[in-house]
C-alpha cells in the first residue's frame, strides 16, 4: 500500500491510498486543480487513474474539490446518506452512477481493497472513519471526531499506520483569538481531538504491528506541529510505549506529506 496525505487542516484535507490494484482519495477539500497538482507532485498519479473518492463528512475543507473532480475525471463518489444531504447542493451535479452510498457502519471492496466506516462524533450528518487494507497492511482514519469511543478503538487497534486528528492545544485553544461559541464548538464532543486525547487514543490501538503514525487536521491557529509531537510523545513515553522503529510526524497543512510505503503492495 502507498499513502499520503496531500493537505491537512480547516484550509483543506486529502489523503491518497492506493491497494489491492485500487487508487482512491480519501476526502477533497482543497480546489480541483490544487489537487490534481499534489496528486502528481506527491504520488506520481494523475487523476484520471483514481477509482473514486471517498467522503469522510460533508464540511467545506473535506469537499470543496469533490464536486470538479469527479465531473472531470468520472469518478464515483462514496458517502453516507447524510453526507450526501449535506454536500449534494455543496458540489454540484454529478452523474447519477457516479453517487455511491456508504452505510455508516459498513464493508466493501474496491477492486482488491477493503474499505471499512465506522461512526465518528462530529457536528456533521453521519460523519465516519475509515479502515483501508490489502493483504496484511492496514491504514486508519479517524479525523474530526471530538471523542475517541470504544468502537474506534476497536475499528483501529493494531493498524499499520494509523492516521489520527490532534487538532488542537487545549492551553492555545483557550487562550487564543477565537470566540467563544466557536472555542466552545471546537472542544465539544462533537469537535475536534487535541493532543493529549489524540495521545490517549494512541495507547488504546498503537500494537506490534504499529509502524506509522501520522498527526492530522492541526489547527494553524491552536497547534504547532511540534508541539503535538511533543505532546503526543511524552504522553506515550510517560507510559512506557517504545516508540522505536516506528514513525511519529505531523500532516502538513497545505502540501503533501511523506509517501508511505506498507509492504509489497
Amino acid at each position: 500500500m502507498r499513502i499520503n496525505t496531500l493537505a491537512s487542516g480547516s484550509s483543506g484535507n486529502s489523503i491518497f491510498i492506493e491497494g489491492g490494484g485500487s487508487r482512491i482519495l480519501i476526502d477533497a477539500g482543497c480546489s480541483g486543480k490544487t489537487i490534481a497538482q499534489s496528486l502528481i507532485k506527491g504520488c506520481a498519479v494523475s487523476p484520471e487513474e483514481l477509482d473514486g473518492i471517498v467522503v469522510t463528512h460533508a464540511h467545506r475543507d473535506h469537499i470543496c474539490g469533490v464536486g470538479v473532480l469527479s465531473r472531470r475525471f468520472d469518478l464515483p463518489i462514496y458517502a453516507t446518506q447524510g453526507t450526501w444531504t449535506e454536500m449534494e447542493r455543496l458540489i454540484g451535479p454529478i452523474r447519477p452512477d457516479n453517487i455511491c452510498l456508504l452505510e455508516r457502519k459498513g464493508d466493501f471492496a474496491l477492486h482488491g481493497m477493503r474499505i471499512q466506516t465506522f461512526p465518528t462524533s462530529h457536528d456533521a450528518l453521519d460523519s465516519v472513519g475509515l479502515v483501508c487494507s490489502s493483504g496484511a497492511e492496514s491504514v486508519g482514519i479517524a479525523t474530526d471526531t471530538g471523542v475517541f469511543t470504544p468502537e474506534m478503538a476497536d475499528m483501529l487497534n493494531n493498524l499499520s499506520c494509523l492516521i489520527l486528528e490532534s487538532n488542537h492545544d487545549r492551553k492555545m485553544l483557550s487562550a487564543g483569538p477565537y470566540p467563544r461559541h466557536l472555542k466552545q464548538r471546537i472542544a465539544s464532543a462533537t469537535g475536534h481531538m487535541c493532543n493529549e486525547v489524540c495521545a490517549r487514543a494512541l495507547l488504546k490501538i498503537m500494537g506490534s504491528r504499529t509502524r506509522h503514525i501520522i498527526l492530522a487536521h492541526l489547527s494553524a491557529e491552536n497547534n504547532l506541529p511540534r508541539l503535538a509531537l511533543q505532546t503526543v510523545r511524552s504522553i506515550l513515553e510517560a507510559e512506557q510505549v517504545c516508540l522505536e522503529g516506528i514513525s511519529l510526524q505531523t500532516a502538513p497543512r497545505y502540501i503533501p506529506g511523506q509517501c508511505i510505503c506498507l509492504g509489497d503492495d
